[in-house]
C-alpha cells in the first residue's frame, strides 16, 4: 500500500482536487438530497432568480437570460415539457445557436421561449380573442378553450413562439408557469437550469419601450426589430454579442407549411371577384357564387376547431383575419343575389345596387392582402402580395370572360403575363430581408417554381388561340403560385441550429 501511495503523480492530485470541487450539474443534483423545508423544495436555490414581490403599476414580469451561463444543455426544454405535461413533439422552449462571421470567432447557445411582449402580435392578430395579457403580471396567456386552431398567431409572431398541436386542434404556448409564480415558485425552466442562466425579473414598461422603440434595436442579431412587438426578454452577457453574428440556421431557411385549404380559398375567392367584375352572362355570376362558396368552405376545413368558427368576428377591431372573414361573409350572399338577379326577374333583388357584390369582393381581396402584409414577413410585403392577389382577380376574370367572349383573350393573356413577370422580378430584389425566400425559390422550391412559370407561360400563349384550355392552365398556375406563396414565406424567428 505504501508503494502505491508513493506512485501518485501530479495528475492524480489534480484529478482528486477536481472531484472535490464538483461541477455545476453535480452541485445542482446534490440539492435534491438535502432535507425538506417549508415551501417549495428548491426555493432556497432559486429565490434569487425570481422576484419576491409582484409587479407594481407600470411594471411586469420578464425573462432574463445570462448568455455567459447558458451551455445549451436543454435542461430547460426538458423541464418545460415534463412539468407542463406537453404532448410528444411539442415544445414551448427552444435552444438555438449564434455564430460569428468569417472575421469574428464567436459561438453562443441561446435559450428562448415566449417574450411576453408589451404589444404581442399573437394577440393583435387572433380573430377570436384567444390571448390575454394579464394587467398585473404582463404575462401573455393563451386561452385554449377559445382557440379555433386557425394558426394565424403563428404567422404573426416574429419569434416562432405559438405552436400548433395537431392532436388538440389548437395552438399553445409558454405562459411563464404563472401558476407557480403566483405561489412563489419558479417556472420549470428556471428551476431546471443547472447554471442559473434563466431568471424572472420585474421590468418597467416605459424602460422597455425606450429601448425597444429605438431604430434597429433587436433582441439578438438575426431577429426582427423589437419595435414590432416590444419584447420584454433581456439577454445579458459580460461581452457584447457581435452585431455581425447570425443564427446557425440562417443559410438554411426552412420550407413553411403549404396551408393548402387557404391557398384554394384565396384563388377561388379572387376568381369569384373577377368573375363578377367582368361578367358577360348569368353563367359567370353563378360561377362566381360557386367559387366563392367553395373557397369559404375550403377555408373552414383549415381550422383545427371548425365548430367554433362562428366566433371569428370577435377580433374585428384589431385583426385583419376577422375583417377578411366578415367581408367574405357579406360578399358571398351578395354574389348569390347577383346570380339570382341574372337568372330571375325578382323585384326585391333590384333594390341592391348592381355594383355591391363587386365592391364587397374587392374589399374582401384587400382584407386578404392585409392579412399577410400584417405579419411583416418580407415575402408577404404589400408590393409583392397586392399585385399577386389583385392580379388573380383581373387575370382570372378576363380569362373566364374570354371563355364566353374571345375578344377578351388578348387582355387576359397580357394581364396574366404581367402578373407572371412581377412574380419573377422578386428574384432580382437586393433587399437583404428577401434573401431567405430567394434561397428557397432557387434551391429547395426551384422545381415547383419552375413548373409554375412554365404552366403560367403556356396558359398565356394558349389563351390567345384557345381560351378555355388556356384558362384551365392559368388556374393550375395560380394554384401553384399560391402554394409557393405559403411555402416560401420564410418566417422571422429566434436563432436555431443548422
Amino acid at each position: 500500500m505504501r508503494a502505491l501511495e508513493q506512485r501518485r503523480t501530479l495528475v492524480d492530485d489534480l484529478l482528486a482536487d477536481q472531484a472535490r470541487l464538483g461541477t455545476a450539474v453535480a452541485r445542482f443534483a446534490s440539492w435534491h438530497q438535502e432535507e425538506e423545508q417549508e415551501g417549495p423544495l428548491q426555493a432556497r436555490y432559486y429565490r434569487d432568480l425570481i422576484p419576491l414581490q409582484k409587479p407594481q403599476r407600470g411594471e411586469q414580469y420578464a425573462f432574463e437570460v445570462n448568455l455567459d451561463q447558458c451551455t445549451g444543455c436543454k435542461a430547460c426544454v426538458a423541464a418545460c415539457h415534463s412539468l407542463n405535461g406537453l404532448d410528444d413533439n411539442e415544445s414551448w422552449r427552444d435552444v438555438g445557436l449564434l455564430l460569428g462571421d468569417e472575421c469574428t470567432s464567436y459561438q453562443q447557445t441561446v435559450t428562448s421561449a415566449c417574450h411576453h411582449c408589451l404589444d404581442p402580435a399573437c394577440a393583435s392578430g387572433c380573430p377570436v380573442l384567444a390571448y390575454d395579457k394579464d394587467e398585473t403580471t404582463g404575462i401573455v396567456r393563451h386561452l385554449d378553450d377559445q382557440c379555433i386552431g386557425c394558426s394565424y398567431c403563428i404567422l404573426k409572431c416574429p419569434y416562432d413562439v405559438p405552436k400548433y398541436n395537431d392532436a388538440r386542434g389548437i395552438v399553445r404556448k409558454c405562459d411563464m408557469c404563472h401558476q407557480r409564480l403566483a405561489v412563489g415558485e419558479a417556472p420549470a425552466c428556471v428551476q431546471a437550469c443547472p447554471t442559473s442562466a434563466i431568471a424572472i425579473r420585474i421590468v418597467k414598461v416605459e424602460e422597455v419601450k425606450s429601448v425597444d422603440q429605438k431604430i434597429g434595436a433587436k433582441l439578438l442579431p438575426s431577429t426582427v426589430e423589437s419595435h414590432y412587438t416590444l419584447p420584454t426578454t433581456r439577454y445579458i452577457s459580460s461581452k457584447p454579442v457581435p452585431a455581425t453574428s447570425d443564427a446557425a440556421d440562417a443559410e438554411r431557411p426552412r420550407i413553411e407549411e403549404a396551408h393548402t385549404p387557404l391557398a384554394v380559398m384565396l384563388v377561388l375567392t379572387q376568381l369569384a371577384t373577377g368573375a363578377l367584375l367582368f361578367a358577360q352572362n348569368a353563367a359567370m355570376y353563378w360561377i362566381g357564387f360557386a367559387t366563392a362558396a367553395l373557397g369559404i368552405f375550403a377555408s373552414v376545413s383549415h381550422l383545427g376547431q371548425p365548430l367554433k368558427a362562428w366566433r371569428c368576428f370577435l377580433g374585428w377591431r384589431r385583426s385583419w383575419l376577422s375583417r377578411e372573414i366578415l367581408a367574405f361573409g357579406v360578399f358571398t350572399p351578395l354574389t348569390l343575389a347577383e346570380a339570382l338577379r341574372g337568372s330571375f326577374d325578382l323585384p326585391i333583388l333590384k333594390l341592391l345596387p348592381s355594383s355591391s357584390a363587386v365592391i364587397a369582393g374587392m374589399l374582401s381581396v384587400f382584407c386578404s392582402v392585409m392579412v399577410y402584409v400584417d405579419t411583416r414577413r418580407p415575402w408577404w410585403a404589400l408590393k409583392w402580395t397586392g399585385p399577386k392577389f389583385f392580379g388573380t382577380v383581373f387575370a382570372g376574370g378576363l380569362g373566364l370572360a374570354a371563355c364566353y367572349n374571345p375578344s377578351f383573350a388578348s387582355a387576359a393573356a397580357i394581364t396574366a403575363a404581367l402578373k407572371l413577370a412581377w412574380e419573377t422580378l422578386y428574384l432580382s430584389s437586393d433587399d437583404p430581408r428577401d434573401k431567405r425566400s430567394q434561397r428557397l425559390l432557387l434551391g429547395q422550391i426551384r422545381h415547383l417554381h419552375g413548373a409554375r412559370f412554365l404552366v403560367g407561360m403556356a396558359g398565356c400563349v394558349l389563351t390567345l388561340t384557345s381560351p378555355v384550355p388556356g384558362f384551365c392552365l392559368f388556374l393550375i398556375g395560380e394554384f401553384l403560385e399560391r402554394k409557393i406563396f405559403f411555402r416560401v414565406a420564410a418566417a422571422w424567428k429566434m436563432p436555431g441550429n443548422a
